[in-house]
């Protein structure tokens, strides 16, 4: 049985589509990682569903900061 834990990210507004396809592309790549996907109706708002004994909220969130874009953890 697999726990899975939902974590919300701010990022900026004015990301391009490609940029926040990219950052799905890259967050799903990561070990532990279900679900990843940006709101359809707030664009700003990153959704990553992940299994928290593989990996945790803090290091996804530095894999979406590492591009330079302040990101707030928001929670779910």
């Amino acid at each position: 049985i697999m726990d899975i834990a939902d974590i919300m990210f701010h990022v900026p507004a004015d990301l391009s589509a490609k940029d926040r396809a990219s950052i799905e592309r890259d967050i799903q790549g990561c070990d532990g990682v279900v679900s990843v996907h940006f709101s359809a109706t707030q664009p700003h708002m990153l959704e990553v569903a992940y299994d928290p004994r593989v990996i945790d909220s803090e290091t996804l969130r530095r894999h979406v900061s590492e591009r330079g874009l302040e990101v707030s953890k928001v929670g779910l």
